[in-house]
């Protein structure tokens, strides 16, 4: 039997965070340090594996902008300061701002570090109490714990390691300078994989921006009619495709070549965006498996999604390949939790279920043409897993270097003849992203629609004077409005998304379009200068207000009584990665003198495919499991069953005896925060509510 051929593409990208002299926020350098130049270094160890890496230009300038010391990001600027020079807000800055990392694997198994950490709850403390050398230390670790897997061979590395306290400020300073030395090392290094033809270097446009909403935001009605669109509608495919053709010329410029292939921001496409770039000369773009499906109806099947599509128009043609989304988001969610050995078979397992069923349905010829594209970001997800992802990747890489199973290729490489007359070619693809295979992260919100009626006005101005001012002027001002077309200030507005720096992205988006009118001369407009969102904080996890007993009954019709009730908000709990297949936006949790209630609000009822499985760790361990027919309690402990209230309709209640809950703690006064944690499962997706760590929360 043929080996089946994987596509694996690692999309690298970062919105333009420079505001005036300075990064607002410091992910370009963190990333770069630990992902951007470990993901590609591993394969040097595997030289059979093949991938392709998608650069956004946005990305890759910030990149220029460090290592030519153009600019520093706030991070930065916080470290270099000595101590002893600390103005107290700048201490207040630094403990907002030096543990936003992923707390369970990058500071709690460094011993000063998480001294540090558990001292900072206490932020009065810790503003009244450390020492110089605290807040020395302080500065290093949170720069240090970033370091890559292979930066941390260096013993100059790892003698700062194995150091863990009592900092010195030139050791400090040859850390951040250490950081400029590896992302110097990023953009050599990938050319040096592409010449030695182990990856494809593919790109997005620009900066990032949806391009089908760049060329008529009328194209969110296609998933979504009726969806409140942007007033003035956006309507400008010349900024698409400027986009487009300025990521070439960057990509011309780094690499003396031209790129064949682009991952659209988000895997958006439509038919006028995908006329784009067939126009600009690129030869394959990608998107999701749902694009597909809706785009097929009827003539889709579970198999379709591994063949490359010609996509024909007037204009001419392109090679399209749909992202398998339970694959990708495996790796970006799942796997993290897993043994890297365990996760790697898994993979692999599912690979050669598919190449298995290829074969079997569709015959031997087919798995000649078929190619499984794995498609996800390269930076976000391995701060997740142990050592950064690296013992699960060269588990994998042994694993799919078995070119009898499975072959590995790029892009490019899966387009060939018989492969793209496999199935008729696509004339016509429903317009959509990787998400459900719609625009509404993007604008679906109110807060969405308000900044892009925001740009949308900004832009038409600019059509109004174009012809009065310079070109200079014209120049300066469209790229600001380019910069503000980028797709992630979109996707922190509305309620999808929350992380603790979410205001930052509305501040820059209106930072841009005021330096548009500022540039033009126009009197910057009163909204410009109004946050878009009216900031309410809402945190994700919220403590019972009161005791309360709730009627169990499965009805929405008294929500009151659930009003002093604390909740998790799962649907909140998305920030910079977003996993498909929710079932529930809402967990919420109460009692009284007998009982813990729970409720659980589902995005839709519970199909027989689909459950969810709340997790007990402590301080008694059991799962109760939640699907379309009932519930399940599963527990290694010899539990008691009694007292249990079970209702499901609108949404789904129960309630427990505390006894059950506490366990040997049931008699005592100062009870113990209960530790849980949610698993929903369906055919999409298992996703773990938190990705990392515990739900604590206090019963009255």
């Amino acid at each position: 039997m043929e080996p089946l051929k994987i596509i694996i593409l690692w999309h690298q990208h970062q919105p333009f965070y420079k505001k005036e002299k300075e990064f607002i926020l410091p992910w370009v350098r963190l990333h770069g340090v630990k992902d951007y130049y470990d993901l590609p270094e591993i394969l040097h160890e595997f030289p059979s594996i093949k991938q392709t890496f998608n650069l956004v230009p946005s990305l890759m300038l910030q990149i220029d902008e460090y290592i030519n010391y153009k600019t520093i990001d706030k991070i930065q600027r916080l470290t270099q300061i000595q101590p002893k020079l600390l103005s107290y807000e700048q201490k207040k800055q630094i403990l907002e701002l030096f543990f936003l990392c992923n707390i369970d694997k990058m500071v709690i198994p460094y011993s000063r570090y998480r001294d540090l950490f558990e001292k900072s709850k206490d932020k009065n403390f810790a503003l009244n109490h450390f020492t110089d050398q605290d807040w020395l230390d302080l500065q290093v670790w949170y720069n240090l714990t970033w370091i890559g897997q292979y930066s941390r061979k260096d013993p100059k590395i790892k003698r700062l390691f194995d150091k863990a306290f009592n900092y010195t400020e030139s050791e400090k300073k040859f850390l951040i300078d250490y950081h400029i030395e590896i992302l110097k090392k990023i953009k050599p290094q990938l050319d040096l994989l592409r010449k030695f033809e182990q990856i494809e270097i593919s790109i997005s446009p620009m900066y990032h921006p949806i391009l089908p909403l760049l060329c008529d935001s009328r194209s969110a009605h296609e998933a979504l009619p009726g969806i409140p669109l942007p007033e003035p509608e956006f309507k400008f495919p010349d900024d698409a495709m400027n986009q487009i053709t300025e990521a070439i010329r960057y990509y011309q410029h780094v690499f003396n070549d031209n790129p064949s292939g682009m991952w659209p921001p988000e895997g958006s496409i439509s038919n006028e965006a995908l006329k784009l770039m067939i126009k600009a000369n690129i030869k394959w773009v990608a998107s999701d498996e749902q694009v597909l499906m809706q785009s097929l109806k009827s003539d889709y099947h579970s198999l379709a999604k591994f063949f490359p599509y010609k996509y024909i128009c007037e204009d001419g043609e392109i090679v399209i390949f749909f992202r398998d989304h339970f694959l990708s988001d495996n790796i970006g969610f799942v796997y993290s939790k897993w043994n890297p050995i365990e996760a790697a078979k898994d993979f692999c397992n599912h690979l050669e279920r598919i190449r298995n069923e290829i074969y079997n349905k569709l015959g031997s010829e087919a798995l000649k043409c078929a190619a499984v594209p794995i498609i996800l970001d390269g930076e976000n997800c391995w701060e997740y897993y142990d050592e950064n992802g690296l013992p699960f990747l060269k588990a994998l890489y042994t694993l799919l270097s078995d070119e009898s199973n499975f072959q590995t290729i790029k892009c490019s490489e899966a387009i060939n003849e018989a492969s793209l007359d496999y199935n008729k070619p696509l004339r016509h693809v429903r317009a959509g992203s990787w998400i459900n295979a719609n625009f509404s992260i993007w604008i679906g919100h109110k807060d969405d629609v308000a900044a892009w009626s925001m740009l949308s006005k900004a832009r038409h101005r600019l059509e109004e004077v174009k012809d009065n001012i310079t070109t200079d002027q014209y120049k300066r001002a469209i790229n600001e409005l380019y910069i503000a077309e980028g797709s992630d200030w979109f996707w922190w507005y509305g309620d999808e998304h929350s992380a603790e720096n979410k205001d930052q992205f509305d501040i820059l988006f209106r930072w841009h379009i005021a330096n548009f009118y500022t540039i033009i001369g126009d009197e910057i407009p009163e909204e410009v200068m109004k946050p878009v969102p009216e900031y309410e904080f809402k945190p994700i996890l919220k403590e019972q207000s009161k005791k309360i007993s709730p009627n169990i009954d499965g009805k929405l019709t008294d929500e009151d009584k659930w009003e002093n009730a604390g909740y998790f908000d799962a649907k909140r709990s998305m920030s910079t990665m977003h996993q498909i297949g929710e079932l529930i936006s809402r967990f919420w949790f109460a009692s009284d003198d007998e009982y813990a209630y729970f409720r659980c609000d589902t995005i839709h009822h519970l199909r027989p495919n689909e459950s969810i499985q709340i997790n007990f760790y402590y301080p008694v361990e059991f799962k109760i499991i939640l699907n379309h027919c009932g519930f399940t309690i599963d527990s290694e402990q010899d539990l008691t069953l009694y007292k249990l209230i079970y209702a499901s309709d609108e949404i789904i209640e129960f309630a427990l005896c505390k006894e059950l809950i506490y366990g040997k703690y049931a008699d005592i006064n100062d009870k113990p925060k209960i530790q849980l944690s949610i698993v929903t499962i369906s055919n999409n997706a298992s996703i773990h509510y938190p990705q990392s760590g515990k739900i604590e929360i206090n019963l009255l």
